[in-house]
């Protein structure tokens, strides 16, 4: 007997809870399609079953849709009996007086909120933002007025410049921001955020752009003001990349702060990584005038000796006066530093590649690396780096075994590292360039495995190579004189190699190495500055083989000389979608994710996203 009545308990619950279930997505059904009077009815009902506010809501809005305002009204002064300090429903009972035309019943609760919710700052903000909510601006800037009066030191500032943005006057609502600032230092992220949030500074013409350098300039150049308003015009521009523009109030904010040059030098280096090569370079050199640090002067020093590398050996964008000029800085710097350490041999190896790969001097280049090697401030792995740079320079000078000897070196001594890694890619690129093909491709078989991304990649991408071009005897001559011309683009004998790429053409016009003739020809565009010839060799590869296993790499090439060369980002942007859409499973996709999310401006390109 106990054990049906438990069985019969149970099934009772279940019915119940089903039918409260079923009345709810009958009254949702019939709200949603416009049925109040249908809805009403149902929502009535789980209201008197739950008292759930949310319920409640649906079933007022239910009655007012009916007109039935007599109930609505005696239903919604009961709940706020049940609920005596709920806002909401006070609010939304002043509104609806508001509606019938009871107006004055609608100023009598609105009068009553105003003088009985002003406790604590806390409360005036709450029914403030009710107020703006409501787009009741008139009660809003009353509610304002009275906790700036009861409430002396705490900061509206926020408030006020809500309500002036909600009426438009641009302003008066940055003027309320900077307000806050002149008190209160420390809300200034807060005040950036709300910023951009609000006005539109994507350009210096727009007139909210103007509004705000007027105002803050205004600020910057009263006395006692403080750096926070020049740290602000810093910012301001910074949201466009006009560095240039606001060099003197870095300039002027580094003396205020008594820096000693470092906000100067970090300027800098925010200028390079924006690509503002110019702008960088004069705030290295105003950091090393002003500043008495040693340390800093030194940093800074580096700094412009890699914006000269950058543009000859990244961006190629120099005239052989301007490559001397960066030569001899490089010297200038090199003649104080008697043996290299950890901290300059970046230096020492810039300045080694810009005299092998550029100025033609390969000895001197070699020489410099070999005394170097012997620094005794330098650990082993430091002085692997210093090998395989000579290693590539003597490839370079075609003696490509004697750079095999050293990479092996190199591989022998840090097995598991991934500098050894890398010797060991690019030994096994000598033998491929001498045609040991079966040789060369056991070796990339293990750094196939590497725990180096780009290093596997490349591995993977030679290794492919060699199985699809080579493997019949009909294809050895091909594929021998393609590696020859690879070997001689990277000892920058360009036309030697395309001599090499024509002869492949013609004697063997079918063959499948079609693609990778034209991925190699956009290499040595590259090398040679050439940007827009790259790109038309990496548009024949997506227009003319674009199911050949390149094509994703032509189109991730392509981008990058758009961001990094040509700086159009917006070409850029589009043709990373390209790529993302048209060739889902890349081994490109999770950088290019992170390139996409950085250029359309997200703040963590390390999160996921739609693609």
């Amino acid at each position: 007997m106990k054990n049906y009545l438990t069985v019969l308990f149970i099934g009772l619950f279940f019915s119940a809870f089903s039918q409260s279930d079923s009345d709810l997505q009958l009254a949702q059904h019939y709200y949603g399609q416009g049925s109040y009077d249908k809805a009403l009815g149902y929502y009535e009902k789980i209201y008197n079953e739950s008292h759930s506010l949310v319920i409640f809501k649906k079933y007022f809005e239910c009655l007012i849709e009916t007109k039935d305002y007599k109930r609505a009204e005696k239903t919604l002064k009961k709940e706020i009996s049940k609920s005596p300090n709920n806002l909401d429903l006070k609010l939304q009972l002043a509104a609806f007086y508001s509606d019938q035309d009871q107006t004055t019943k609608s100023n009598k609760l609105y009068t009553d909120l105003i003088e009985t919710r002003r406790e604590s700052p806390s409360q005036c903000i709450s029914l403030f933002n009710s107020f703006l909510v409501m787009s009741r601006l008139d009660l809003a800037l009353e509610v304002l007025t009275g906790a700036k009066k009861k409430f002396k030191s705490y900061p509206f500032n926020f408030q006020e410049a809500d309500l002036y943005a909600q009426k438009q006057e641009k302003e008066k609502m940055i003027n309320a921001y900077l307000s806050l600032l002149e008190k209160h230092e420390y809300y200034q992220e807060a005040v950036q955020k709300a910023l951009l949030r609000r006005l539109n500074l994507e350009g210096e013409d727009t007139k909210e752009f103007v509004l705000l350098k007027v105002a803050l300039f205004e600020r910057a150049k009263k006395e006692n003001s403080g750096v926070v308003f020049s740290e602000m015009l810093i910012w301001q521009y910074s949201q466009i990349d006009n560095f240039s523009g606001v060099f003197n109030q870095v300039a002027a904010v580094d003396i205020r702060t008594k820096a000693n040059g470092e906000r100067l030098f970090n300027f800098g280096m925010v200028c390079r990584e924006n690509k503002d090569y110019e702008t960088a370079i004069r705030a290295f050199q105003e950091s090393i005038t002003v500043s008495s640090s040693e340390d800093i002067q030194m940093k800074s020093q580096i700094g412009i000796l890699n914006v000269g590398y950058i543009k000859v050996a990244l961006l190629k964008t120099y005239s052989t006066e301007e490559l001397k000029k960066i030569i001899t800085n490089y010297e200038e710097v090199l003649d104080n530093i008697t043996a290299p350490n950890s901290r300059t041999l970046p230096i020492v190896l810039e300045y080694a590649e810009l005299l092998a790969y550029h100025n033609e001097d390969r000895e001197k280049a070699l020489k410099v690396l070999s005394d170097s090697e012997n620094s005794p401030f330098l650990t082993d792995i430091k002085k692997a780096e210093i090998k395989m740079l000579m290693a590539d320079i003597e490839v370079i000078n075609g003696n490509v075994w004697d750079a095999s000897l050293m990479y092996m070196q190199i591989s022998e001594g840090f097995n598991y590292e991934t500098i050894g890694n890398r010797a060991k890619f690019k030994n096994a690129r000598i033998f491929y360039y001498e045609g040991e093909f079966d040789f060369a491709q056991s070796q990339l078989d293990v750094l196939k495995q590497s725990t180096s991304k780009l290093l596997s990649n490349d591995a993977i991408q030679l290794s492919v190579s060699i199985t699809d071009n080579y493997g019949l005897d009909s294809n050895y001559i091909a594929m021998a004189w393609f590696a020859k011309a690879d070997l001689l683009i990277e000892q920058f004998k360009y036309q030697d190699a395309f001599s090499l790429f024509d002869s492949i053409q013609t004697n063997y016009p079918f063959h499948a190495l079609a693609d990778e003739i034209l991925y190699k020809s956009a290499k040595a565009m590259e090398m040679q500055g050439d940007w827009q010839r790259a790109l038309g060799y990496y548009e024949d590869i997506i227009r003319f083989h674009k199911d050949d296993i390149l094509a994703d790499d032509a189109v991730f090439c392509a981008a990058e000389i758009l961001e990094n060369k040509l700086f159009k980002e917006h070409e850029a942007l589009e043709k990373y979608k390209e790529l993302l859409m048209g060739y889902p499973a890349s081994l490109y996709g999770h950088e290019t994710r992170k390139r996409v999310r950085r250029l359309r401006g997200e703040k963590d390109p390390d999160l996921e996203d739609e693609f």
